[in-house]
């Protein structure tokens, strides 16, 4: 990462002005053998670690090698080294791999123990969901309903159900946002089965 001061306090600094604050120098030149933003063959055996080893590398450095622990910048939060990584790796092409849809049957609820445990319909549930997706995860999201399907507009997280099973869908623009939001789907009333197609937003394969 180069050398350069960059003040992040609040509102946080984003990805590509800590990248070129503090990371550029390195990875613009290919200098201490970092590699470069501009070459994405440079980044193919990393990408296959995948984006959560790359942060990690990047928080806590690589033995051996230039890369020091945050590139040398202490004052960087662990969120602020992510947010420089997500921007290279968008600069390089990397995209997260596609994941398999994952089926969780919720646990079923006691007989007699919660009213709306009972079945129903699949608008409502849906609705459901994706306002408790909503509470849980970005209390000032619009929620639009559009054909059966609620669409939680501050995640692009849509919600579709059939039957008392829930499907979530969409691009989240975070990792961690998706077993977030399977385990708020799953915790709602009516919802017997919960699928999710989430992934990470975004990244376009190498050339």
């Amino acid at each position: 990462m180069a050398a350069g001061w960059l003040p992040l306090s609040a509102p946080a600094a984003s990805g590509e002005d800590i990248y070129k604050a503090k990371c550029s120098a390195c990875h613009d030149s290919g200098a201490g053998q970092a590699p470069r933003v501009s070459v994405g063959a440079e980044w193919r055996e990393r990408s296959a670690r995948g984006r959560s080893a790359m942060h990690e590398s990047a928080i806590k450095g690589i033995p051996a090698t230039a890369m020091a622990a945050k590139g040398g910048y202490a004052e960087l939060s662990d969120d602020d080294v992510r947010r420089a990584v997500d921007y290279m790796l968008t600069r390089v092409g990397f995209r997260d791999p596609v994941r398999a849809p994952q089926t969780v049957t919720a646990p079923a609820a006691a007989a007699g123990t919660n009213p709306l445990a009972a079945a129903v319909d699949d608008v409502t549930l849906a609705t459901r969901v994706a306002e408790a997706i909503k509470k849980a995860l970005a209390p000032n999201a619009r929620i639009e309903l559009y054909d059966g399907e609620a669409t939680v507009r501050g995640l692009t997280i849509k919600v579709g159900a059939r039957d008392g099973v829930v499907t979530l869908s969409g691009a989240v623009e975070k990792a961690d946002v998706i077993p977030r939001a399977l385990a708020v789907a799953q915790s709602v009333a009516g919802a017997r089965q919960v699928e999710s197609r989430l992934v990470t937003a975004g990244m376009l394969d190498f050339d």
